[in-house]
């Protein structure tokens, strides 16, 4: 129906699509961002530091700054980078995205 009335071209399975890695498995799709995951770290010099088990330790008690503050520019835009991979990928870490993000206005690195 679409080539009747627009001119398409088809180009096969999509396997990659908006940082999304799709792959086709016996049970449906699997979807990845680990090259997009791996893209901000190196981006921000976050790339050699070891990996949790948990993206968030609940006897954290996040506080407002009362620090030296760092460039919010920079805080928010990792904040946003890692909130778009948890809207489409990484549910596990949408919890701890949306806790950071409301200290997005006074942040530092204390």
């Amino acid at each position: 129906m679409l080539r009747e009335n627009f001119e398409v071209k088809d180009l096969g399975e999509a396997k990659f699509m908006l940082e999304i890695q799709i792959t086709r498995t016996t049970n449906g799709f699997s979807l990845d961002q680990s090259g997009y995951i791996e893209k901000i770290l190196k981006r921000y010099n976050y790339f050699d530091y070891n990996h949790v088990c948990t993206p968030y330790d609940t006897s954290v008690k996040l506080l407002k700054n009362t620090g030296d503050n760092v460039r919010q520019s920079e805080y928010a835009s990792i904040i946003g980078s890692l909130r778009y991979a948890a809207d489409y990928t990484r549910p596990d870490i949408a919890y701890v995205m949306g806790l950071l993000g409301m200290f997005n206005s006074c942040c530092s690195t204390k």
